[in-house]
């Protein structure tokens, strides 16, 4: 296949292997790449100027850092959203969308917003949506609908994500020249070293530059052979925590990391410039283009300006020459004094060179067209076709992390930069992070800063206690800082507004950059300070107008730096801009707070790895083969259905259904204690429980709230067999041990058999004669009667049966050893078959159950419920002895419960109340909510369903005591901003008298 025709020649420092290509999507667009390519890459090297909308205007955005510093090439691959194109590797097949946009990339609708921004002025969602209270609804419609970046898929699996944890004598954070050279010379001083980079390949900048020095490679190749390096390409440290603590991101992994000693070598962020448009697709930073051009032979455009007002960018403009570009100008902002040597023999060779020329406009639509360059001081704009504009005016030192760290960190004049003047024990700092922006100082300050960080591990070879006081900013005699100081306010100076007057606290005169005196020329297109957000230079300046003057607050107000660049392309900027608005120095004004995560980052990434494991009863793979759709119910994978729980529910009410209840806790109790045990521990009485019976128990803390729930059957005069919710099978085998080991449970011995047994509950009218069919046993209502428990041999294996009636109707629970279940359940399903048995899941079960009113422990429960507002006063027994509860139960019982949980029908039979809906009343009194005011909470819904037995939606409500007491009273539901009427019902909402399970 032929290049693109956006490829350039084989480049030496290329990461592609041109001899293969491979396909992806793009919004449904098919692009080829090379193995290597990222997704931004590949997008432009076919052509793809755009990549996303931004988050306010909705303006096309399209490569601006190349580093994954910025917000413009963000996008959505298959589930995940918010993934960085320039830093995401292409593979076969990958799909592709844009986000924040609609219908297409193209054609955005909401992109006319950009025709009202006269009324969305700073802050407008401060000021706009609190009035009229009544609309807020419909404001937050729109809101969350026009808010947030790609699509969240709630069925996206969690799975794959993990967490590692590290020790090192140094940690190293950047693979550039200096973090090289720091992590070798650390290394040689017998220390333990990591090197983090969030590139794929170590030797940060000078990837990407032209005419690699030889030294650099020679650094690589022994850095990675280091016996005592280890190197995490790829990997981003998230932030720095209390006792040199790190943490950092690699792929679905958080490495937790801890060191005795750190060297941030994190080089320095390219800034962009602020100018009409500064925008639009094409307009790019240097560095961005260098890297397209050097890692993966793209030119991102044919006809090119050079801004620039450092060496950097006239080492762009050579770049772009050797790529066949078409250089139509350079434009520095400095005079040709200040260039070096190589500018000057770079403009003998016929490109058109602006000295002391600025940007001052860019025009174009989906792409840039044509800018504006003029002088610096006034005068008449030129304006120049082109398709790329590369603008390098500066760099702002990647500090956050010595933020972090506590480091002091002043603004220093001379360099125009924030540097560390001050460092705490166990921090180092080197490279350009410092101010160096020379590779022979890098160099040199990595190699000083490793030779400290290794003296102060304690496992080096030699240890510098002098080291652990700090380090004060160094200064390193000898070495060369090859480039030119970078310029900081990176803003055109046709475009500034000089203040019309000064602060009395101000230090303007000695605090501001060079610029602050040049001809201000009002521009008619946005200037963009805060890609992110979407905040211009006005909308600055207005915040500040209105009193937003602190940075902090100016911060906070405007939104600026607190999207996903997190302050990088828009924090140095700011600051200048607020100095220069407010009258004051760069070093009155600060700057913002540096908090973890340095990036944006997965929230799965911070969850982990997922540590709630399951379990499988031993039939799983039998609800697998019949089409069940899985769910998971405290520890346990269970079916919630088999395709239809309507029918199912219908299955078991007319003619018989079949579940597996093996998650249910299992509990053997045995010898003389055992009853006393179970007095003790539930509200009712078991002393004389005669064998073969089963009762169902609740058992409740010491302060009377129900803990859990289920059926206890005497299986001979000293053994009996309990069991307990699926989810509380191991908290209440704890609980019993706990009061068992504390006195009440002598003569007893509890064995947790919970895996020892699988369960399965045959249900509904003709279950007794699927039954007669696996049993000699006479199972007959005279011999097997309700609420009782017999050990019969079903289908050849030994189980105990127990006849009881969750489901309301005639049933029988089977539980048999574990390793005959699979045999048990095929045996059960053939013996129905003539009778139409269908297999059942948890969501049929819920029906049937809310049905009969029978409650969940866990969903109608919560960890204030005792039985008596339960509605369960039946239950529980005042005249025997001491039991959990029995205190706080007789107080509740004199008083009367203030909530109760009853049942309730809808004045609207066909519409189901979501669960958890809150039960509200009118109230002069209530606080005033901004949705509905004058509304008092006063209950909530636990439990609902339509039931299809019924044909009309019934539940389970928690509501005040004295309106639980009156069948038929109603009352009101809020849901979605309107209001509905339930009705209260007591009792069971089918088969009242329990006829059905007794017969």
């Amino acid at each position: 296949m032929a290049d693109t025709p956006f490829r350039t020649s084989l480049q030496p420092q290329e990461t592609l292997d041109r001899s293969r290509t491979i396909s992806f999507t793009f919004d449904g667009r098919t692009f080829q790449a090379h193995p290597g390519d990222t997704i931004a890459s590949a997008l432009a090297a076919g052509g793809q100027s755009i990549l996303s909308r931004s988050f306010k205007y909705h303006r096309p955005r399209g490569v601006l850092c190349g580093a994954g510093h910025c917000p413009n090439c963000l996008v959505q691959v298959g589930d995940e959203m918010n993934v960085r194109a320039c830093m995401t590797l292409v593979e076969e097949g990958m799909q592709v969308e844009h986000q924040n946009a609609w219908p297409s990339l193209d054609l955005d609708i909401m992109s006319a917003t950009a025709l009202g921004d006269a009324f969305l002025p700073v802050g407008f969602y401060y000021k706009t949506f609190i009035r009229p209270r009544a609309l807020w609804p419909l404001y937050e419609h729109i809101l969350r609908h026009a808010a947030g970046l790609g699509k969240v898929d709630p069925n996206s699996s969690p799975d794959g994500y993990d967490k590692q944890y590290l020790h090192a004598d140094v940690v190293v954070v950047g693979g550039g020249p200096a973090g090289m050279s720091a992590a070798l010379s650390a290394a040689e001083n017998g220390a333990r070293v990591l090197l983090f980079d969030e590139n794929p390949d170590l030797g940060g900048h000078w990837r990407f530059q032209r005419n690699q020095d030889p030294q650099i490679q020679e650094l690589r190749s022994a850095v990675s052979n280091h016996k005592s390096i280890q190197v995490f390409n790829n990997t981003t440290i998230l932030g720095w925590w209390e006792e040199n603590w790190l943490s950092a991101v690699w792929g679905k992994r958080l490495y937790k990391i801890r060191t005795s000693s750190a060297v941030f070598a994190t080089g320095a962020y390219e800034q962009p410039l602020v100018f009409d448009n500064n925008d639009l697709p094409g307009i790019m930073l240097g560095s961005a283009v260098q890297r397209l051009i050097h890692l993966f032979g793209v030119l991102p455009g044919r006809r090119a300006v050079v801004l620039a007002a450092n060496d950097d960018g006239w080492r762009v403009a050579a770049d772009l020459l050797a790529a066949g570009a078409d250089l139509a100008a350079v434009a520095d902002e400095r005079g040709g004094d200040q260039a070096p040597d190589f500018a000057h023999k770079l403009a003998g060779e016929g490109v058109p060179v602006f000295w002391k020329h600025t940007i001052q406009s860019a025009y174009g639509g989906k792409r840039l067209r044509r800018v504006d360059v003029r002088p610096v001081d006034g005068g008449s704009a030129i304006t120049l076709e082109c398709d790329l504009l590369a603008v390098s005016v500066g760099w702002g030192p990647a500090n956050g992390l010595l933020y972090q760290a506590g480091a002091k960190i002043s603004y220093r004049e001379d360099r125009n930069e924030f540097l560390a003047d001050h460092l705490p024990p166990g921090i180092f700092a080197a490279g350009r992070v410092m101010g160096l922006h020379g590779v022979e100082a890098e160099l040199a300050d990595g190699k000083r800063a490793g030779e400290s960080a290794g003296k102060f591990a304690p496992g080096s070879l030699h240890l510098d206690p002098s080291l652990r006081s700090g380090n004060a900013l160094h200064s390193v005699p000898g070495i060369p800082n090859d480039s030119s100081p970078p310029e900081s306010l990176h803003v055109a100076p046709g475009t500034l507004h000089p203040p019309t007057s000064l602060s009395p606290r101000s230090g303007f005169a000695q605090g501001m950059p060079r610029t602050s005196n040049r001809i201000s020329v009002p521009g008619s297109g946005k200037q963009f300070v805060c890609y992110c957000e979407d905040v211009t230079l006005k909308d600055l300046k207005t915040a500040i107008a209105e009193g937003y003057d602190s940075l902090e607050l100016l911060k906070r107000y405007s939104t600026i730096s607190m999207g996903p660049c997190q302050g990088k392309m828009c924090s140095a900027n700011t600051i200048h801009l607020c100095a220069r608005e407010n009258g004051w120095s760069v070093e009155q004004t600060g700057a913002t707070t540096a908090r973890p995560p340095m990036t944006p980052v997965r929230l799965g990434v911070l969850a982990g790895q997922n540590m709630e494991p399951v379990r499988h009863s031993p039939v799983h793979d039998r609800h697998l083969a019949a089409g069940a759709r899985m769910m998971v119910a405290g520890l346990w994978m269970r079916p919630e259905h088999y395709g239809d729980p309507q029918a199912e529910v219908q299955a078991v009410r007319q003619r018989v259904g079949l579940i597996d209840v093996s998650t249910l806790g299992k509990l053997r109790l045995t010898g003389p204690g055992a009853p006393a045990l179970l007095n003790k521990m539930y509200v009712n009485k078991w002393l004389k429980l005669d064998v073969g019976r089963v009762r169902y128990g609740v058992m409740c803390n010491d302060e009377g709230v129900i803990t859990d729930d289920g059926v206890t059957g005497r299986l001979g005069e000293f053994e009996w067999y309990t069991t307990t919710t699926s989810s509380g099978a191991a908290s209440v085998y704890e609980y019993i041990q706990w009061w068992a080991q504390s006195g009440w449970g002598e003569g007893v011995h509890i064995h947790n058999v919970t895996e020892n047994f699988a369960a399965f509950n045959l249900a509904g009218p003709h279950s007794r004669e699927v039954l007669a069919n696996l049993t000699g046993a006479d199972i007959s209502n005279h011999d097997f009667p309700y609420m009782h428990v017999r050990q019969i041999e079903v289908a050849g294996v030994h189980c105990m049966v127990f006849r009881i009636g969750f489901t309301g109707e005639l049933s029988y629970e089977i539980h048999c050893p574990a390793g005959a279940g699979p045999h048990l359940w095929d045996a059960l399903l053939a013996a129905g078959e003539p009778h139409g048995i269908t297999p059942f899941g948890v969501e049929a079960q819920r029906i049937l159950r809310l049905e009969k009113a029978h409650i969940i422990v866990g969903q109608d429960t919560d960890a204030l419920t005792d039985p008596l507002s339960a509605d369960m006063a039946w239950i529980v027994k005042h005249d025997k002895d001491n039991f959990l509860g029995n205190r706080p139960l007789k107080r509740i019982a004199d008083q009367g419960p203030v909530q109760k949980l009853v049942g309730f029908t809808m004045q609207s039979p066909g519409l189901v109340p979501e669960e958890g809906l809150q039960i509200v009343r009118r109230s002069d009194t209530a606080d005033s909510q901004i949705a509905n005011p004058g509304l008092e909470i006063i209950g909530w819904v636990t439990s609902s369903r339509l039931s299809p037995t019924l044909g009309k939606a019934i539940g389970l409500c928690w509501i005040p005591a004295a309106m639980a007491d009156t069948e038929g009273t109603e009352f009101t539901i809020r849901r979605n901003g309107s209001l509905l009427t339930g009705r209260v019902h007591h009792g069971a909402f089918y088969d009242p008298e329990g006829a059905r399970l007794r017969s």
